[in-house]
């Protein structure tokens, strides 16, 4: 919301100039908190940002473009929910502090492995932090990890962040799925 404030200050000859500033203030409301249990793709989420593209809701990670992921699949198991990154990405959402457990399979998807002429390995470290404080993170993975099942504790938590950083060898093929994440919670 703008906020104009005006002010007078004397000037050096008696008279009185006017002076004139102005501000912008960010409100933020805060959503109710969550009770259930929800996929982490179903939520709004507060902030997000990727490595290579948008992050994708319900798919992999594809190319450039929006929705242009396949079915999130890791070492040949297929999901019908979960989140596709890049690295280097991230993306913020609401828990409000009612949420107990967080869990998902996380790994490399398929597709990297699918692309003719391509023989790249992906490497990621998935990162979870809940109101700034690392909660849980995994060794730097590969294709050959498979899918690695989280199961990670956010009693309290507010804002729930899910990082998928760049392993050892740079961001090419580093298509990074949160397979089925979800959270339970309870009423607030």
């Amino acid at each position: 919301m703008p906020v104009a404030v005006s002010y007078q200050a004397a000037a050096d000859d008696g008279g009185r100039d006017r002076y004139v500033a102005a501000s912008q203030a960010t409100y933020w409301v805060t959503p109710p908190a969550l009770t259930g249990d929800h996929y982490v793709s179903d939520l709004d989420w507060l902030e997000e940002s990727n490595g290579y593209g948008p992050i994708e809701r319900d798919r992999s990670n594809g190319e450039a473009a929006g929705d242009d992921g396949r079915p999130i699949t890791i070492a040949g198991v297929t999901y019908a929910k979960g989140v596709g990154m890049h690295a280097t990405g991230s993306l913020t959402t609401w828990l409000g502090g009612t949420c107990t457990a967080f869990r998902a399979v996380v790994g490399i998807d398929d597709e990297v492995l699918n692309k003719p002429g391509d023989t790249g390995v992906g490497s990621v470290r998935f990162r979870v932090y809940g109101d700034g404080v690392l909660l849980t993170e995994t060794p730097v993975l590969s294709n050959d990890d498979g899918g690695v099942p989280l199961d990670v504790d956010v009693t309290g938590v507010r804002r729930l962040r899910l990082v998928a950083d760049e392993g050892t060898d740079g961001k090419n093929f580093d298509h990074a799925d949160w397979a089925d994440a979800r959270v339970t919670c309870e009423e607030g």
